[in-house]
């Protein structure tokens, strides 16, 4: 009997981590904070904000935008994966699961953003991606109460001098 239980508790165990590193590797969610740094000392959230994320070659990739009352950056463009008008509950839920999975497949690629915020249009603006593995060894439990999944956080800095435009 040991000689099943043994193998098959640490068999079960990998399984699990496996599955966290798995679910790590393929889902992210994305933070993009977007500032106007015309007054060095006292640098603003540049709202409302429209962006497109841009691949090295000039293709969309995906937009984005700020709407009221939360003034948060969410994904606007494929609509499929826009999550910020689905009501809560279920529906924001699914649509999140689908972008988590989504977003790892191109935020890697994006090399710059084309910005809109009021009458300040930029385009092409170099930007880097920000990446945060989960530390999902050191924790993930697959249940909910206890941590979640592990996902990877993606974020953009996306720093502008309004008074060049």
């Amino acid at each position: 009997m040991k000689r099943i239980v043994l193998p098959a508790l640490l068999l079960g165990f990998f399984l699990i981590l496996a599955y966290g590193y798995w679910f790590n590797a393929t889902h992210g969610s994305l933070y993009v904070s977007v500032n106007d740094v015309s007054d060095r000392e006292h640098p603003n959230s540049s709202i409302p904000v429209t962006l497109a994320f841009l691949d090295s070659s000039g293709k969309v990739l995906a937009e984005a935008e700020s709407k009221a009352p939360w003034w948060t950056v969410f994904i606007s463009t494929p609509s499929t994966y826009a999550c910020n008008d689905n009501g809560p509950g279920l529906e924001w839920q699914s649509c999140f699961a689908r972008q988590s999975r989504w977003l790892p497949t191109w935020v890697r690629k994006v090399r710059y953003v084309d910005l809109k915020s009021g009458s300040c249009e930029i385009r092409r603006k170099p930007v880097a991606l920000s990446e945060h593995p989960d530390t999902w060894w050191l924790w993930w439990v697959p249940l909910r109460h206890i941590g979640g999944k592990p996902y990877t956080s993606f974020s953009f800095t996306i720093n502008f001098d309004r008074s060049g435009c």
